[in-house]
């Protein structure tokens, strides 16, 4: 089988070899950058979504896969409180299609106001106050009990599980 992810991040390839692990699926991994047409750091599920599909037809396109990956992280404003949120698109290469969100983290305003400022994302952000490798919001302010990787994984798992179960899914 050839899975292929819309990413040239390293980190996002981790997590869907995470997820292929713990499905116990042997894949070929494709990879390469896609652009995702929307700002550097969506906002809203609507955009964040967008970016998502964007992601994923360049990279059905680009590709020869049995299965085509996008993930795209966003910021949704929920109750006066900003989460950073992915978006996880897969589809097949004859079109069945799923879509499945990560659990969300708390953003400070701040650091969501320099973003926007610098015309980045929060990740840039975080790497520059961290001095770190990788663009890990969730890493940094949960201190590296929990990082943007396993978040990621299980987000690929949801989107994953229905393709693979759609049996499931049918009316009983």
């Amino acid at each position: 089988m050839k899975i292929a992810i819309a990413t040239a991040s390293e980190l996002k390839i981790r997590a869907l070899k995470d997820a292929l692990a713990l499905l116990k699926i042997d894949a070929e991994i494709l990879s390469a950058h896609t652009e995702s047409g929307i700002p550097e750091q969506p906002i809203g599920f609507e955009q964040t979504s967008l970016g998502a599909k964007n992601r994923l037809m360049q990279c059905k396109k680009n590709f020869d896969a049995d299965i085509s990956v996008a993930v795209e992280s966003g910021v949704v404003k929920i109750l006066e409180s900003n989460f950073d949120i992915a978006c996880v698109h897969v589809v097949t290469k004859d079109g069945r299609e799923s879509i499945a969100y990560s659990s969300g983290y708390y953003v400070p305003e701040w650091m969501l106001n320099e973003a926007h400022r610098d015309d980045s994302d929060i990740g840039v952000v975080t790497k520059r106050v961290s001095g770190g490798e990788e663009k890990d919001p969730l890493g940094y302010f949960s201190g590296n009990t929990i990082n943007r990787e396993h978040s990621l994984s299980q987000a690929i798992v949801l989107a994953l599980v229905k393709l693979f179960n759609e049996d499931k899914y049918l009316v009983k």
